[in-house]
Parts: structure tokens; sequence; C-alpha cells
């Protein structure tokens, strides 16, 4: 008879497990069979599923056999690599119990150490652990990096695995590509082959996040349906409540929101942005004033200690209810919360599971939740993303292809860590998965870049490393100094700190909204009204507010993209409702939602009254034909064109199709993620057959790069690059307890190294990055050419459609005087919407 998984483990770790767990679950009796055999594994499971054990289980068994045998060695066996801070603490505490067990058995000098290591690991703390190191290490991509760099922990590490949590949030950032270079830098110190173990619930397509996470060794996949039991539904207002036909004022749904909270044990709401869930707590704190002190706001720019205090409250299941952006949709676990509500759409399935994810935190429990559309549009994208859900479609990752800046940091840092001879280098970098295909030219090129080369920063004074015989070394301790203090790829923001009158610090906001505050202006920050009283250097002094108007900060994090999986759903959804109108108007589109779609009543009231209106309008736009819209408006022609494509596919179209036809800057571009509008004089508006040709495929690319070159956004998006690429600091030392933030202009930088050195390669770098992150050329490349290609409709109209209105408010907004431009917006695309029927909707 074959050994099962479980009999494979150390004794004293399944004695623990047996008297905690009726048995294994299917997620880990897949994984244990790779695993316990030192194969490199992705483990592909749903939340609550038992994934975390399915990867720590071999390596907790592989500890203490060494451990019994007498065999391990005062250095780090074992690392664990989170996205997150606040995973590697939860991570610890679930840990705990098991390596206690393992523990008990073993004599006081042959136990098994394990320590958390972060940015916020104290001083003290971080030199224990280099006289002695932990066996099993929990740590970040950044920290890990500069361990390997520091001569104290040359000798520090024997790896054997490394496990990466939450592989997915990695790959599509250039933080996934600093990681798969320093997995490369641990296996540099290994013995043995480094065994890696990836988790992930969303993570797709599989052979993507294996190449990121193994390269091109071999990798196998443990994975179950990710379709676990969920209970995902959608939540309108009362038929007697305004939806509006655009916005996202997360206002809007208040009420329903509170309702909702009011009637479970814990809820974790998620909003789009920052500012929304500001914005969103300080409404549920009026409404529910009964649970004021159990109603908090959980974001990136909120104070550490308040986030860990919300952190340890959600664990203890102390809060009613806790708003967020982003910052706890990865897998903390909080078994308390029995509820999650996305507010608005979150642009993508993978990510609503994830969120969705955080419900119902343990084996065999059912995550539970409600979307809650803040507008019409929203209940038509909840309806897509709710369907792909249910059949467990999942987000297509993409990995950056060899990012140069990461690169230069990456080799800085094995320049400080010993002196490498340049061809070990390259053969270590091309080794990882973003980096398989890296040319030898590229390679030499940010070689050469690193040791001073070039007309600009080019001498011995802005040389970072010392190329000699074929090797390559540090310059200088200065240079190692600064490498440290500058580490990783996430770019700061210029941030002002909050603290109030006692000192106490509540956050940061960034600096351009403080100046547009105005004298007495109430703004929140952790979901408290509070007021500007002085502002000293980079720190704001802010008193409790009384009845001020209060404002938002505007933070200005990276807006969340619909996913080209999302759009493809909703574009089939869109599809089958136009097909269905045509053929049986009202009652076909009726019958689609119901039976297609699972669309409850209340739900499909509010879709079909919006429905009515577009169809009064043009019928609803779908792929074929392609759908234009030309709305006069004073001097200027509006042309808005359908396409659910996402937002970087849009920008690209108006942008190319702008400089196509534009005199001067004559044509005016904007976009959003189901279309796109051109605003050109009456008088030079152009035929059909002009503005068909200027999406003519050809040149599309070098057409948006001209465009790019045109406008200051490659100028914007180069402090990053030169970020993370060593070239500027993001911070200087002053000492060892401070730190200033870099006053480097990167747009000059970047304007000049473009004229006097146009193949750097960081500026080779930063249009490369733009072009196909920010802009999606290829994708878009592929719209334009099939809008070229297929028949349109041209819509002649006084008004925008009901589907064009989002938009068209969009546009509308920055050119509004009034005193709350919010609400005059909300009265202008209202009135527009109800002229095209008398029903409301």
């Amino acid at each position: 008879m074959a050994r099962q998984p479980l009999d494979s483990l150390h004794p004293g770790l399944r004695a623990w497990f047996q008297t905690r767990f009726p048995a294994l679950t299917p997620i880990q009796q897949k994984a244990l069979r790779h695993t316990l055999r030192g194969r490199s594994t992705l483990i592909l499971a749903p939340t609550g599923s038992g994934k975390t054990f399915s990867a720590f289980l071999s390596v907790l068994s592989d500890l203490a056999t060494l451990a019994s045998e007498g065999r391990l060695p005062n250095a780090v066996c074992a690392v664990y690599v989170s996205p997150l801070k606040s995973l590697d603490r939860d991570i610890h505490r679930n840990l705990e119990a098991p390596m206690g067990a393992i523990n008990e058995g073993l004599p006081e000098n042959a136990r098994i150490r394990m320590e958390v290591r972060t940015g916020d690991t104290e001083g003290s703390e971080r030199g224990k652990q280099q006289r002695r190191r932990p066996h099993l290490l929990l740590t970040t991509p950044e920290s890990l990096a500069a361990l390997l760099s520091q001569k104290g922990w040359s000798e520090g590490f024997a790896p054997r695995t490394a496990i990466v949590d939450e592989i997915h949030s990695f790959a599509e950032g250039k933080r996934g590509s600093f990681l798969a270079l320093t997995l490369e830098r641990l296996e540099a110190k290994a013995s043995v082959p480094l065994q890696r173990i990836g988790l992930s619930a969303t993570a797709w397509p599989v052979e993507v996040i294996a190449r990121l996470l193994c390269g091109a060794r071999p990798c196998e996949i443990a994975s179950v349906d990710v379709r676990k039991a969920h209970r995902l539904e959608i939540a309108v207002p009362p038929r007697d409540e305004w939806l509006p036909p655009a916005g996202h004022n997360p206002y809007r749904i208040a009420n329903l929101a509170s309702e909702l909270v009011e009637k479970a044990q814990c809820t974790l709401i998620f909003t789009t942005t920052r500012s929304a869930a500001e914005r969103l707590a300080l409404a549920l704190k009026v409404l529910l004033p009964q649970y004021d002190e159990q109603i908090a706001v959980h974001h990136s720019s909120i104070e550490r200690s308040e986030r860990l205090a919300i952190e340890e409250g959600l664990s203890q299941g102390s809060y009613k209810a806790v708003v967020a952006s982003s910052s706890l949709e990865l897998g903390v676990d909080f078994q308390a919360v029995d509820q999650v509500l996305l507010i608005g759409t979150p642009r993508g399935v993978s990510r609503a599971l994830q969120r969705l994810g955080r419900s119902g935190h343990r084996v065999d429990g059912v995550a539970s939740g409600y979307l809650l559309p803040t507008s019409v549009p929203d209940v038509l994208q909840s309806i897509a993303l709710r369907k792909a859900a249910q059949d467990g479609i999942l987000d297509a990752l993409r990995v950056p292809d060899s990012p140069l800046d990461v690169l230069a940091q990456v080799l800085l840092g094995l320049s400080i860590e010993k002196r490498w001879r340049m061809a070990d280098a390259y053969e270590l970098v091309t080794r990882a998965g973003p980096y398989l295909d890296l040319s030898l030219e590229d390679f030499e090129a940010i070689i050469h870049y690193l040791a001073g080369g070039g007309r600009v920063l080019g001498s011995d004074a802005y040389g970072k490393i010392v190329v000699e015989e074929g090797s390559f070394r540090v310059a200088s301790r200065s240079v190692a100094r600064d490498y440290y203090m500058n580490i990783g790829t996430i770019s700061d923001d210029f941030q002002v700190k909050i603290v109030n009158r006692a000192n106490r610090r509540l956050g940061e906001v960034e600096e351009g909204f403080l100046a547009s505050l105005r004298p007495d202006e109430a703004f929140t920050i952790g979901g408290k009204a509070v007021v500007l009283d002085r502002l000293h250097q980079t720190t704001a002094v802010v008193r409790p507010a009384t009845g001020e108007r209060i404002q938002t900060p505007r933070w200005m994090g990276p807006k969340m993209p619909l996913t080209a999986q999302l759009a493809q759903e909703e574009r089939r959804l869109r599809t089958e409702l136009r097909a269905a109108w045509d053929h049986g108007g009202r009652d076909g589109c009726a019958r689609t939602l119901r039976k297609g779609w699972d669309v409850a009543e209340d739900v499909l009231e509010r879709v079909l009254a919006y429905l009515d209106r577009q169809n009064k309008a043009a019928p609803i736009p779908a792929d074929s034909p392609i759908q234009v819209e030309r709305v006069r408006e004073g001097r200027s022609l509006l042309m808005l064109f359908h396409l659910v494509a996402g937002r970087a596919v849009n920008r690209s179209l108006a942008w190319v199709v702008a400089y196509r036809l534009g005199v001067s800057g004559s044509v005016v571009a904007n976009h959003d993620d189901h279309s796109f509008l051109l605003s050109v004089g009456y008088k030079d508006a152009p035929a059909v057959d002009r503005l068909r040709e200027a999406f003519n495929p050809s040149g599309f690319h070098g057409d948006l790069q001209t465009m790019l070159e045109r406008t200051e956004t490659l100028g914007r998006t180069f402090r990053p690059v030169a970020e993370i690429g060593q070239l500027i600091p993001k911070r200087t030392y002053r000492g060892p307890t401070s730190a200033k933030s870099s006053s480097w202009n990167g747009s000059l930088l970047y304007s000049t190294l473009r004229q006097y050195e146009p193949d750097h390669p960081l500026v080779r770098e930063n249009i490369h990055g733009v072009m196909r992150d920010m802009m999606d050329v290829d994708r878009a490349a592929e719209e334009a050419a099939r809008i070229f290609a297929t028949p349109w409709e041209v819509f002649d109209l006084p008004r925008p459609t009901p589907f064009g209105l989002p938009l068209f408010a969009a546009f509308s907004r920055e050119t509004l005087l009034a005193q709350d431009p919010d609400k005059a917006l909300d009265e202008l695309v209202n009135t527009l919407y109800e002229q095209w029927g008398d029903e409301a909707a």
C-alpha cells in the first residue's frame, strides 16, 4: 500500500497536526506529494482551503528532521517571502503552535528558530538575528535582497526552500522581476538546488506564473478548483432611491451599506480608492452612531501603528466594519469577518475573488459578500463580474519582460555582496524567469551605466561600480549605504505627515492636496474629520473639525484598470443584450438576463429601465458594428466611440487618433474603461472616411510614441524608473537615524538624457514601460485594426446616450466651477438622462 503524505511528515509535526485537524485537505494531499520530494511546486487553491499549510508542512518537516539529527546550521535554511509585512506577522502567529510542538521534543540548543525580518524590525533585533540566525526567515523581497548584500550575512544562508506567498500580486509589476532575481541570488548561496513553492488563489495562466517562480526549471502544479463555494450577490438601493447614470460617489449607497453592515457580525468593505474609503467610513459613522468606535478605515496612508491596531482588532472580531481600499485584500487571516462588501466593481475578476476571500477564511468556510454598484452602468459591470466569478474565470497576468531598471538595482546589490565576474552575473540573471531572454548587449549597457559611462552623468564621480578585468565591485561604502536606503521597486510619493496637537501621528496626505485647501476647510484622515491648524516643513498639525464642510484627500495612487478578461465578459453581455433587444425588445432582454446571467428581479428592473432609455437614443453598443456618437456642444463636436477595452487601450486609441487628426493641439481627447471621445472644432469635424483612416493600424506604435514625446507623460513617469535604477535616490542618508527625500526633477533629467543619450538603458526602459503598461500598445493596435475593418454606426444626437454619459460626465467635471462639483455633475447628467425618457430608473 502506498505511503500517504501525512505518514511522511516528521513524527512531532504529524502528531500536532492530527490533534488539530481531521485530515489533510485536497490541496494539501496534492501539494505534499511534490513538496515532500523536494520538487518546486506552484500551489493554486482558493482562500480557506488549507493552502498555507500545504506549503509549510513539508518545510517544517524538513527543518524538524535536520534538527532531530543535529544538522541545523546557524543559518537561514528556509525563507518565506510575502508582499506585505502584515502577512509575515500573520504567518508567524499561525506557525507558532506547530513550531512549538516540534521544539518541545528537541534539546534547547537544537531547536528551530523562526523570525520576521522586514523594514520595521528594530535595530537590536537585527543584531540578534545576525548572531543567532533564524532557520525559518519570514520576510519581504526588499529585506531579503538587503540581507543578501550585507557582509555580516555572507555566511548566513544555507537555503533549501523558498516559499512565495500571494505570488500573483508580484506578477504584473516590477516587484515580481526584483523577486525573481532575488531568488536567483538566494539559490547562488545554496549547496543544493533551491526548492521553490508558490502560493496563490488567483494566479493564471499557470505557465506564466511557474516561469516567474522557477525560470526554465521544472515546476509541478498542485491545484484544486478555484470555484470554492462562495456567495456573491448584487445589492442595489430600494426602487425609490436614485441610482445615477454616471459617477462613483460612495455616498449614494451608504444607506444600503449601513443596512448590510448592521445585519452582519463583522464586515470588511472594499472601495476602489483611498478617498472613497474615507468618505464611506465617515458616512457609516453618521448612519450607525452606535458603532462609531467600531468602524475604522484602513489604507496605506494611515499611520502604521493605527493599521496594526485595526488588523489586530479584525483578528479578534472587535470591529463592526472596516473600510479599506486595497491594503487588506491579500491573504491575512481575519476569521471574524463574515461578510465582504465591494463598493463599485473592482474592475477585475481575480481582484473580486481575492477580496471576497477575506470572509469565510477557514477550511470549508464560505466566502460571502455583495457587490454594491454606485451607478447604473456599474450594475451592468457587476452582472458580468459575478457571472465570471461563478464560472471561475480568472484574469490573465502578464509579467514584465527584462525590466532594465530592476536589473541595474540588482547588479548593484551583487557588487556590494562581493566582487562578481560579469560572466557569472549574466548567467545568474538569465536564470530568472523575466530575464530568460535578456540580451548580452542590454546587460552590458547596464554595467556601462553603473560604471559611470555616458555623456550626461558619465564620470568616476557618478560611477557606482568599478569594472576590472571582467569583474565588477561596488565603488564605495557610501554607494552601498545609498543602495540600502533606496532598495526595492515601490516609489515614494511626496507626502506630508499629519499629526494632532498632541503630536500623535494620524497618517499622510499628498502635498498638493493640502495646498488646495482653503483656510479652515476640513478633511478626513483615518475616518476622522480634521482641520489644518498649521504647516511646519513636512508636517501638518490638525485639530478636530466641528461643523465645517469636509473634503477628502485625493491620493494619487494608480486607478484600478479594467482587466482584459472582465472587459471581454462585459462585451459578451452587451452583445447578448443587443441581440435580445433586436429580437424581443425589453422582454427579450429580461429573459436573457434571468436565464443566462442569473439576475435578480430588483437588479433586473434597474437594468431594463436603463436599456429602455438607451434604445430611445441609439442601440446598445456592442463589438460590431462600432458605435460612434456625435454631439454638438457650442462650437465643438464631441465624437464618442464605444469600446469596452479598458483605460489603457482607450487612452492609446484616443491619443493616436487625436494626433493623426489634430493640428497644433486642436483635438482634445479623453477616455475611460468603456469608451473614448474626441472634441474638435465643429467646422473642423472630419468626415467619417477620414476618421476611419485615423484608425489604420499601420504605424500605430510609432505614432503613439511620437504623441507621447509631445506630452509630459514620459518625463513624469521617468522618476520611478530612475529611482529603481539607482540613478537618483528616493532618500539620501543624513546620519544613522534620519533620511531626506530626494529633490531631483525627473522630467528635467529625462529630457536631458533623451537629448544627449537617447539610447540610455533607463530611457529605453521608461519608454518601453509606458508603452506596455500605461498604454497597452499591442492590444490597442489590435483594437485599432478591428475598428478600421469593422462596419460603423454613426449617430448625430442632441445629447450623449445613457451609455455615453459616464465619459461625458468625466469630461465635463473639470469645467464645473460650482462649490460642490459632485452635486453639480449629478444634476447635469441626471437631467440629460431624464431627457431620454419619462420612466425613472
